[in-house]
């Protein structure tokens, strides 16, 4: 194959230089993108053909790469002797190295018929470059070939590296939580060991503070374990009996035959039937319940109603019983203050019983003597601030005596 791509190179170079004058230069970059392209599309069909070869017979590769080497030499110095190492290679690898790789996925026949035509052929196949053809059909079906097996190595991998990826997550998580716990049993040591159980007086810590975390610590660590050992437990148990029920169901599947899809078909149908029945059921049972519902709806909010009215009237009668005790303590006031009016009216009645009305006369005489009286009063009152002043002033009188003397 790289033999073909060297004389189709030499030939290509050959042909461009002699019209290399005539191109512009648009085809000058035209053709050599031609040209890497067709060196890429020969080095793909060089490649698949190469991984064919190596997964069906590796050991035809032997002698490809001292050809190739020979090659690159004829590019350079085209006069050197092709014969020698042509009946050299022949001789030593033998000439199926030389034969194409489709004519292997042959029958042996067809390849040991062809052996002889190959043979007298090579010193122009390998040296000019025409070599073994393979086919469009061929071609074809060794790039399927190998897309096929490079699609199954991709699966592979791609399933490879979601367990990796699985495995690295949970490897992750498993050390995010080492880490948390071991910040939460730092701070927890630093709290209540270092700075709770530091003693001032002898400036160390207590070997007693220092056990009594250490049990407590190793008390918490055993609770966990054993909850982490119950799950760990229940899970296998859950594990072996979903690998119990795949078994089963594997088993199931190799023993099903015809007869037990048409049983299937048939309870599926009756179990159609059954639920098309208890959904015709559940409908008749939402109507009935929305007119429960309703009913229910309706009474309620006459029984609220009720309750209201009820509450009211209770509310009523505690303010009349409030209002009767009220009016029983004023009955009781009452008739305390009418038994002290009728005392008085009979007081009243007893002394108009025995009152006399006086005479005009005696009336007006002791009215006049009451006159009289009260003028004297008010004339001995007038005396009596008259002498009160004079009294004043002799005082005064005296104060300035005594004072002068």
């Amino acid at each position: 194959m790289s033999h073909q791509k060297s004389s189709i190179s030499q030939h290509s170079a050959c042909h461009y230089s002699n019209d290399i004058e005539e191109l512009t230069d648009a085809d000058i970059v035209r053709q050599v993108n031609e040209l890497k392209q067709h060196i890429r599309i020969l080095s793909l069909e060089n490649e698949v053909l190469e991984r064919t070869i190596l997964r069906l017979e590796p050991s035809l590769m032997h002698g490809i790469q001292q050809a190739l080497e020979y090659a690159a030499k004829m590019q350079s110095s085209s006069s050197l002797n092709v014969g020698s190492f042509v009946k050299s290679q022949t001789s030593k690898y033998g000439m199926e190295s030389l034969v194409s790789p489709s004519r292997m996925m042959t029958s042996p026949s067809r390849v040991s018929t062809r052996r002889v035509e190959s043979s007298a052929k090579v010193s122009g196949t390998v040296i000019i470059g025409s070599g073994p053809k393979v086919n469009i059909l061929e071609r074809s079906e060794l790039v399927s070939i190998e897309m096929e097996i490079l699609i199954k190595t991709l699966e592979r991998s791609r399933k490879k590296a979601a367990k990796q990826h699985a495995l690295l997550k949970a490897q992750l998580e498993e050390i995010g939580v080492r880490e948390a716990d071991i910040i939460r049993a730092t701070d927890f040591f630093k709290e209540d060991v270092i700075i709770s159980g530091w003693d001032r007086i002898a400036q160390r810590i207590p070997a007693e503070i220092w056990i009594r975390f250490m049990m407590e610590w190793l008390k918490v660590a055993d609770t966990q374990i054993g909850k982490l050992r119950l799950r760990t437990s229940t899970l296998n148990t859950q594990y072996s009996k979903l690998k119990g029920q795949i078994k089963v169901k594997a088993e199931l599947s190799e023993c099903l035959r015809a007869v037990d899809f048409e049983k299937l078909k048939i309870e599926n149908k009756e179990c159609v039937e059954i639920i098309e029945y208890k959904l015709h059921q559940l409908g008749e049972l939402k109507k009935m319940t929305g007119d429960a519902n309703l009913n229910l709806t309706i009474h309620k909010k006459a029984m609220m109603e009720q309750n209201t009215y009820l509450t009211n009237v209770l509310t009523s009668i505690r303010d009349k019983q409030k209002q009767a005790v009220q009016c029983d303590k004023e009955k009781d006031v009452i008739e305390a203050e009418a038994g002290k009016l009728l005392q008085r009216l009979q007081e009243v009645k007893t002394v108009r019983a025995a009152y006399e009305v006086p005479d005009i006369m005696d009336y007006v005489n002791v009215k006049s003597e009451v006159t009289d009286l009260r003028h004297s009063i008010k004339l001995l009152e007038n005396r009596s601030r008259i002498q009160q002043i004079a009294l004043t002033s002799l005082n005064r009188k005296l104060k300035t005596i005594y004072s002068s003397v």
